[in-house]
């Protein structure tokens, strides 16, 4: 079975700094020894583990956080995603796992499991269905996979659909998503009629693009009857003469007619007696005669011949301009111009015709103005029938015009309503078109939910045969023994001891029930006493469980100590993989002691032990210490003293003055820490730092006391600082007076044996 090798990532996890893929990897072994000062993190690491042992985040995790840890076997497990599948080999020893599992104001503990001879029956059975579990297990992550690949496809092909539908309805501000689409395959999925055509969705996209409606139009006005009319009157015009003129002269020589009229009135107007033209005298008689020849017929007729001509002019304009007065197809409503580019072909068409053809009849009529009593020859005239048809063609293309002219004024009236209905068309023909790849992807989600909830049904009836059968096979009595001896082993005496009775344990001491709590000692010692006999609990063995111990050694004395970690040790030695978590350094070094073979074997041999720091900084420009986890320095993992590895933080801050230190918060602590160890050894005795100092002075008079008031400083605002937890709280020393009381000690070590500071900085680099 696979042992856990990483943690792949970390997000939102309190203190911790977020870990991702670049992260370098923490390579956990079989053996893993982690030391960090209290409050750096330890017990929100082991909850990581617990919530891998519940199936579910734990509640004291920070709210949202997610982290995922790799096994060597390629399986990845986290929360909130994936947290089943290693509860039954995951063990998980700390503070929560204690208020969880023993009750110390009543005296008792809960159940203590252990597998008797006569629940071997029962033992088999469990062992039998534990395994159709794995396989069901297996069989359920199958189909949840095939059913959120469903889930997926179906989700994507209702997004990319709805999109495809979205872009073509034109919607503005408003959306049509893929609950929109399931709605409407609701409304239409058994509509049984055909979708749009090319052309009727294209008509229907242009109705739903437009803000406003269109602009009104105005009909075509054509009257064929004028036509014929016109035509007919003209001609008779042209074929007249004027029978009335008896002049001689005008009767052999009719196209004189205007020039003898315009002449004799010429005469009379100015008064001229004699002819212009012959110089001869114009008679009396002569002047009655063509006054009387050239009356206001003439005028008149004249004058009639004008009025058609110009008539004849506006019938020609008209007629050659309606082509382009009416309407061009996208003057119309988009579902109208189907057909229409014809229609307005034929009747420009037409409308150039009737033009030409009328403008035969105003060359005729031009010359007969020029000879008004000749009657005009008609010849190259256009025929009445064919000037006829062509109006008749030009009034039935008029009105299929203003037939699109009006349906599209209703349009503009209906504008809202036909906005409206072109949505409704476009949606109801994606869904006509989609409906078969529609219901197969449904069909398809459908079919993978329902196997999905028979395997969830499945498991959820084997889980609950093996929790009757663990029901059955759980005692607490014959596991008393068991755990005193184990209590024994870890205290180093057996003074305390613990008796069944009906409804749990009585703590006893030498025998006697006791009549208070036990020592937080005593309380550790019970419960990792209670939890290493239920570790092969549960049908479960040694060799396949990953067992976390979070500081397993509270408030023990040293003597309890070592016996305490050499139970730990030895009866975890053939577990799966083992992780020790702690902040006690003596526990850390029994713990190093012990596997630093394993961690560093000889040559040939891979590792099998990992020894890992949780470092606490305050970044530079943030505001709160953060936590990561990294290799062990070579000055915790070489030595028993801290001494060599706050002296190494000392030195980076002396070396680096004008550099930001993220570890500067704690250094006056680390300073006074080292000082302390250093007067131990070379100022022996008491009076405390100020006698400490003196004395010092007194054995190398070439101290300065007065230089050593810096150190003085750091002994009055450091006066609590006795143990390494006390390197995580932040000093009121400003910085100034931090990097001058390190500047200051480095100053004295070095006078007083400059040997000794000169080894530890080699030790160091």
């Amino acid at each position: 079975m696979g042992i856990i090798t990483n943690i792949n990532s970390l997000q939102g996890m309190g203190i911790y700094a977020d870990r991702g893929a670049r992260s370098p990897s923490l390579q956990f072994r079989r053996y893993n020894l982690v030391y960090g000062f209290n409050g750096s993190g330890k017990s929100t690491l082991s909850r990581l583990f617990a919530s891998l042992e519940a199936g579910e985040p734990h509640p004291k995790l920070p709210a949202g956080g997610t982290f995922e840890m790799a096994l060597d076997d390629g399986a990845t497990f986290g929360c909130p995603s994936n947290p089943v599948g290693i509860e039954q080999r995951l063990l998980v020893f700390n503070s929560d796992y204690v208020e969880q599992n023993l009750q110390w104001a009543a005296g008792r503990a809960n159940p203590v499991f252990y597998i008797g001879a006569d629940q071997a029956e029962a033992a088999s059975e469990l062992s039998r269905i534990e395994g159709e579990i794995v396989q069901a297990e297996a069989r359920k992550a199958a189909t949840a996979a095939t059913e959120k690949a469903a889930e997926k496809t179906f989700a994507n092909y209702k997004r990319e659909r709805a999109k495809l539908v979205a872009s073509r309805l034109h919607l503005g501000s408003r959306k049509y998503e893929a609950p929109a689409l399931a709605k409407d395959y609701d409304t239409w999925k058994d509509d049984g009629g055909l979708g749009l055509t090319d052309d009727q969705l294209k008509a229907a996209e242009e109705v739903r693009r437009l803000d406003e409606p269109m602009p009104r139009l105005q009909p075509v006005s054509f009257d064929k009857a004028t036509i014929e009319t016109a035509y007919r009157f003209i001609a008779d015009v042209c074929g007249q003469s004027l029978a009335t003129v008896a002049l001689d002269e005008v009767q052999r020589h009719p196209d004189m007619l205007l020039w003898l009229k315009h002449g004799h009135e010429y005469h009379e107007a100015h008064a001229i007696a004699d002819c212009l033209l012959c110089g001869n005298a114009i008679t009396a008689e002569r002047r009655v005669l063509l006054a009387a020849a050239l009356d206001d017929s003439v005028d008149q007729f004249v004058a009639r011949l004008n009025k058609t001509a110009e008539r004849l002019s506006g019938l020609i304009e008209s007629s050659t301009q309606m082509g382009s007065r009416g309407p061009t197809m996208e003057d119309l409503s988009t579902e109208l111009r189907g057909g229409f580019r014809d229609v307005r072909e034929n009747l420009s068409r037409d409308a150039q015709l009737l033009g030409r053809q009328l403008g035969t009849l105003q060359a005729v009529l031009s010359a007969k103005l020029e000879r008004p009593a000749t009657p005009a020859d008609m010849k190259d005239v256009a025929a009445e029938a064919d000037v006829v048809a062509t109006a008749e063609r030009l009034a039935e293309s008029v009105m299929t015009v203003n037939e699109a002219i009006s349906a599209h004024n209703q349009a503009v009236t209906d504008f809202e309503m036909n906005k409206a209905a072109a949505e409704t068309s476009i949606r109801r023909h994606f869904i006509v078109d989609c409906r078969d790849e529609y219901a197969k992807a449904a069909g398809d989600l459908d079919d993978a939910t329902g196997k999905l909830k028979v395997e969830t049904d499945s498991v959820a009836t084997l889980r609950e045969r093996a929790r009757e059968l663990r029901q059955r096979i759980r005692t607490h009595g014959p596991a008393a023994g068991v755990i005193n001896k184990l209590i024994a082993a870890y205290l180093g005496h057996g003074e305390m001891t613990i008796n069944p009775v009906d409804e749990g344990y009585e703590l006893q001491r030498h025998g006697t029930p006791i009549t208070g709590v036990p020592s937080e000692g005593e309380k550790t010692a019970i419960a990792i006493s209670y939890f290493l006999s239920s570790i092969e609990a549960d049908n479960r063995k040694l060799k396949d469980v990953i067992v976390v111990v979070d500081d397993p050694v509270s408030s023990l004395d040293t003597k309890a100590l070592n016996f305490a970690c050499s139970l730990v040790r030895t009866r975890l030695e053939n577990a799966a993989q083992v992780f020790i978590l702690t902040h006690n350094l003596q526990c850390m070094n029994e713990f190093r002691k012990a596997w630093k073979g394993k961690a560093r074997p000889p040559t040939g041999k891979d590792p099998t032990a990992t020894f890992l720091y949780i470092d606490v900084t305050v970044p530079e420009g943030q505001p709160r210490r953060s936590s990561k986890i990294i290799e062990m320095s070579k000055l915790l993992r070489e030595y028993d003293s801290e001494y060599h590895f706050l002296f190494s933080h000392v030195l980076r801050f002396v070396q680096r003055p004008d550099a930001y230190d993220d570890h500067g918060y704690m250094m006056p602590n680390v300073i006074r820490r080292v000082l302390d160890v250093f007067l131990a050894f070379k100022s022996p005795g008491g009076g405390g730092l100020p006698g400490q100092l003196d004395k010092l002075c007194s054995d190398y008079p070439g101290l300065d006391r007065e230089q050593l008031a810096a150190l003085e400083r750091l002994a009055q605002v450091e006066s609590h600082s006795d143990n390494l937890d006390d390197l995580l709280s932040f000093s009121t020393m400003t910085l100034e007076e931090t990097r001058g009381a390190a500047a200051v000690l480095f100053a004295m070590m070095e006078h007083v044996d400059g040997n000794h500071i000169k080894r530890l900085k080699g030790l160091c680099q």
